[in-house]
């Protein structure tokens, strides 16, 4: 049975796109785009999924290897792929901003050390922070989450469909969204801190015959533990509101009001 250039074409473009789409989403999604996992699994997984991924893509624009449309159709997907993997970025970074503010209270801020997965240096709070939101991150299963609004952007986004202006101007709002929930998540620490800080305080106004700076630091850091331990275990319920929180943001992104 002989094929056509025009049917091996349209094969071919059943899966190049949604190919592209899910290779703009693991360059910058956490976990997929970890330094650590080789980039051929990450080539092989973002096939996999664009050949599952191909029977709902529906109508798919002309595919020709040789044109420049193509080249731009296959940026334009990478890019539709890379602004949904930067939202789950967005998501994860609310964990790390947790443990930068919450050093800063506890004074260690200084304590850092260097991520040789990502190449930056990272307070060990907040690097505690990142590993746990990892952790949860598989265990509440966010990561088959994620892709399923992947699978499902081609039914409710197609590949031929305009840029949505409305969804990237979405994204620069989630800027908010990531300071806001950062801070529900360590508020209940810092207000420990602050307690603390102003207790010290009345003490140093009270007796200046004690020497605070020997005294407060290692209770600072005891008392910063204490409560650091205590808002670990409740972030659990708090991870699962904000994993469906992300899910509804990414629908919103593709026009979906939920």
């Amino acid at each position: 049975m002989a094929l056509s250039f025009s049917e091996i074409t349209q094969f071919l473009g059943h899966v190049w796109w949604p190919f592209m789409r899910f290779t703009g989403f693991f360059m910058v999604a956490p976990i997929f785009s970890d330094k650590a996992i080789p980039m051929q699994f990450r080539v092989m997984l973002a096939f996999i999924l664009g050949l599952i991924c191909s029977s709902l893509s529906g109508h798919v624009p002309a595919f020709n290897p040789f044109s420049f449309t193509t080249i731009l159709l296959s940026g334009y997907q990478i890019l539709f792929g890379w602004v949904l993997g930067y939202c789950v970025t967005i998501f994860m970074a609310i964990f790390t901003m947790a443990g930068q503010a919450l050093s800063m209270q506890m004074g260690l801020g200084m304590a850092i050390m260097n991520d040789p997965s990502n190449g930056v240096n990272e307070a060990i709070v907040a690097k505690i922070f990142s590993i746990t939101s990892i952790f949860l991150f598989l265990s509440f299963d966010a990561h088959l989450v994620v892709i399923t609004v992947m699978a499902d952007s081609f039914t409710f986004w197609p590949l031929s469909s305009p840029i949505p202006v409305s969804g990237l101007e979405h994204v620069l709002k989630m800027i908010t969204w990531l300071f806001s929930s950062s801070l529900i998540i360590s508020i209940p620490a810092m207000v420990v801190m602050l307690i603390s800080n102003t207790v010290f305080g009345f003490m140093t106004k009270a007796a200046p015959q004690l020497n605070i700076f020997a005294l407060g630091f290692p209770l600072t850091m005891l008392l910063g533990l204490i409560a650091l331990s205590i808002s670990i275990k409740g972030v659990g319920e708090t991870y699962f509101d904000l994993t469906m929180q992300l899910k509804d943001h990414l629908y919103y992104i593709m026009g979906l009001k939920v």
